[in-house]
C-alpha cells in the first residue's frame, strides 16, 4: 500500500516516460520525503551519536552531570520513544507529511544526521542523493511480495 502510494506520487509528477528524475522533480514529492524521514527515524545511519565530553556541569531531567563526563546520545532509543512518536515501532511515513521536522537537528527527537557543530557536513548532498535514488527506482520498478 505504501509502496503504491509512493509510486503513484512519483509517477504522477514525472510520468513513466522520463528517463532520469532530477533534483527539480523532487520539489513536489512530499510523500517520498516522508518515507525517507521515517526510514531514517527507525534506522538511523548511526544508532548512537559520537560521544561528547561536557565542558560544564549540567542538570538534565533532574540529574546532575559533572563537567568532563562523556555523554552518548542514543538516537535509536529517542526515535522509538512513545513520548515523541505514537506507535514508535511502526513504519508510518504519514507522521512526517506536513510536519516541518527537518534534518538539521532543530527537533531533538529527530537527529538522523546529528546536531550542532558535529552534525554531518553532507546533509544536503546525501538527502538529495537518497531522494533521487529512491525516486528513480520507484518510478521504474514494480515490486511485489511473493504469495
Amino acid at each position: 500500500m505504501m509502496m503504491k502510494k509512493l509510486q503513484n506520487e512519483v509517477r504522477g509528477i514525472v510520468g513513466n516516460r522520463k528517463e532520469i528524475i532530477t533534483e527539480d522533480d523532487l520539489v513536489e514529492m512530499h510523500y517520498l520525503k516522508a518515507v525517507i524521514k521515517e526510514t531514517l527515524r527507525l534506522y538511523p545511519i548511526l544508532p548512537i551519536l559520537i560521544p561528547r565530553i561536557l565542558t560544564q556541569d549540567v542538570k538534565i531531567n533532574g540529574y546532575d552531570i559533572k563537567a568532563n563526563t562523556q555523554v552518548i546520545v542514543n538516537l535509536w532509543g529517542i526515535a522509538r520513544d512513545p513520548n515523541y512518536y505514537s506507535k514508535p515501532d511502526e513504519f508510518e511515513p504519514e507522521r512526517f507529511v506536513n510536519s516541518g521536522i527537518n534534518y538539521k537537528g532543530n527537533d531533538f527527537h529527530y537527529l538522523p544526521y546529528g546536531s550542532g557543530r558535529r552534525s554531518c557536513p553532507a546533509i544536503q548532498f546525501t538527502t538529495v542523493i537518497i531522494k533521487l535514488a529512491l525516486a528513480n527506482v520507484v518510478q521504474k520498478s514494480d515490486w511485489k511480495l511473493p504469495t
